[in-house]
Formats: C-alpha cells, structure tokens, sequence
C-alpha cells in the first residue's frame, strides 16, 4: 500500500513527500509515515490521497485495477468577453494531462474572448473541480460561472444576495446583478 502511495505521488509529479504534503496541507509527518509503510494509511485518508494524485481509491488500498493518471476532459468553452452559450456538460471535446494536484472530478474549459485580458486570454484552457457551496464563498474570487439561462463565462465575482452576483472583468463593463446557477474556482491555467 505504501509503495503504491509513493509511486502515485511520484507520477503526479511530486519530487518529494514534503512537497505533496506543503501542497495539499497535510501534516508532514504523517504523509510520511504513511508513504515509508510506519503507518497504515486510513481508510478515511485513501480517498483523499487518490484524489489529489489523480489515482483511484481501490487501487491504492488493494491494488485493484491500474494507477494510470486520470486525463482532464475539455467539457467546452466559457466567455471572457464573447457570450458563449454551447458547453457541452456530457461528453468531452479532448483531453488534457492534468497538472500536480489535480482532483479526478476536474474538467476544463477553453476561453473565449479577451475582456479578461491579461489575466485570461482566448484560447487559454482553464481548470475547475467542484461548484462552491454558495457565492459568498466565490466572492471576489475568479470563476467559471454558469447563469440560469446557459451562458458561461469567467469573471470576478462579487456576491450580493441568494444567487445574485456582479460579473467583473478586466476591461469590459460588469454585468450586473445576474442570477448564477453556479460558481467554480479556477484551479489552474494553460495558457494558449
């Protein structure tokens, strides 16, 4: 089991056990213990390391199945600037190698338009995993932001009330008081 810990830590791209558990907050010791095989990992710790190495759960505790690295798929694309109303929500477009850290249920959009600019730029692929629990969790975060009637963009929240926001952007005007169906932090960036 502990070896298996280690050689998916390594195939995510982590040089060291320090650095996997600076990035993901765990207290060092213990990861470490886990990965030398001092310690048994938890049941209740497996789940959480396969996610943040991109493995499955099972193969890590049993090793049952394979350890190859889950791909990031390319779900559609998100307005910075153009209103973009396709995103195809169950199939995928392509698929990206996932960077370090990654959780299995990621998925990435490309950008389209420029009102983001410098931060995102066309063509960019961004990556997101979970929706936030509520906008006051989003607010003044940059997101990937579905609104109730299918458009998708990425922009600045700021959260107002139940569900209303203001979509900020760097260099085109706000769109205001919208209603967001959801909201996800941006992960990561490839850029294009």
């Amino acid at each position: 089991m502990h070896e298996r810990l280690k050689t998916a830590r390594e195939q995510a791209g982590f040089e060291s056990a320090a650095d996997a558990a600076r990035k993901f907050g765990w207290t060092e010791t213990t990861y470490r213990a886990h990965e030398n095989g001092q310690r048994n990992i938890p049941r209740t710790r497996a789940p959480i390391y396969a996610r943040a190495f991109r493995v499955s759960p099972e193969w890590l505790l049993l090793g049952v199945g394979d350890n190859e690295k889950k791909r990031v798929p390319l779900v559609g694309y998100v307005g910075a600037g153009a209103e973009v109303h396709p995103f195809d929500d169950g199939g995928c477009l392509d698929e990206i190698d996932p960077p370090p850290g990654i959780g299995p249920s990621a998925v990435a959009v490309r950008v389209r338009g420029d009102s983001m600019y410098p931060r995102y730029m066309d063509g960019d692929v961004l990556i997101y995993d979970s929706h936030v629990a509520s906008l006051a969790r989003a607010d003044g975060q940059e997101c990937v932001v579905s609104l109730l009637d299918g458009r998708k963009f990425v922009k600045t929240v700021r959260a107002e009330d139940r569900g209303i926001a203001t979509l900020e952007s760097y260099n085109a005007p706000p769109i205001r008081s919208v209603q967001v169906e959801w909201a996800a932090l941006i992960l990561w960036v490839k850029r294009a």
